[in-house]
């Protein structure tokens, strides 16, 4: 269900309550149905708590948009990192292979997250756990700060996506909740519209001000 749609709806059931509630004459007519105020009142409860509901699923998706687009840039800052420090050691441990191959600089660069982020924190500590390399390295720019500043991006990525998947299940629970919420105001105003139809059949204006002609 579009957010349109969803706003639509509230509005329909808040002009119907709110009318219903505010208009004596509708109360004498509505009462009479089975529809007095504390039944009015009861579907008042269920749309105000299904504006709530839905307004809270809004903002804990923005909250998730925020928090994937957080992940993509520190994804895209750790691989720009790592990358550099790739490319300069192919070029120089070319003819080593024992240290090509412990800053694990052979193959294709891994796809998944978990092997991806190994891959990256085994060639961080392995630069910057080996004094021979760590200083050949800082001849080349690359000195101990540049390294664990570039391993910090990591650790920032890993934090990113934790943050990521926290505010996706928090929107997967208020989606739900959202849908609970919005499916009992509906039957609630399912039975409300067709009584309201009944008891005022014969008053168009009286349906009119509870926003149900041609409903």
């Amino acid at each position: 269900m579009s957010s349109q749609s969803i706003a639509n709806r509230l509005e329909s059931a808040r002009l119907a309550l709110t009318n219903a509630l505010g208009e004596n004459e509708l109360l004498s007519a509505l009462a009479p149905f089975g529809y007095d105020e504390t039944r009015l009142q009861q579907g008042q409860s269920l749309y105000e708590n299904a504006l709530t509901v839905w307004h809270s699923q809004q903002q804990k998706q923005s909250r998730r948009r925020a928090a994937t687009a957080a992940y993509h840039q520190a994804a895209t800052a750790a691989s720009r990192a790592y990358m550099r420090g790739v490319r300069l050691c192919r070029t120089l441990y070319r003819d080593d292979a024992v240290t090509y191959h412990a800053l694990g600089l052979a193959g294709n660069r891994k796809k998944g997250f978990a092997a991806k982020v190994a891959q990256m924190r085994l060639f961080y500590t392995t630069a910057l756990g080996t004094p021979a390399i760590l200083s050949t390295l800082t001849g080349y720019g690359f000195n101990e700060s540049q390294l664990q500043a570039d391993l910090a991006l990591v650790a920032a990525l890993e934090s990113a996506r934790s943050q990521r998947e926290v505010e996706s299940g928090t929107v997967q629970d208020a989606t739900q909740s959202k849908e609970q919420a919005i499916t009992a105001l509906e039957r609630w105003m399912r039975e409300f519209v067709t009584i309201a139809h009944l008891a005022l059949e014969e008053n168009t204006q009286r349906l009119e001000m509870l926003g149900l002609v041609g409903g």
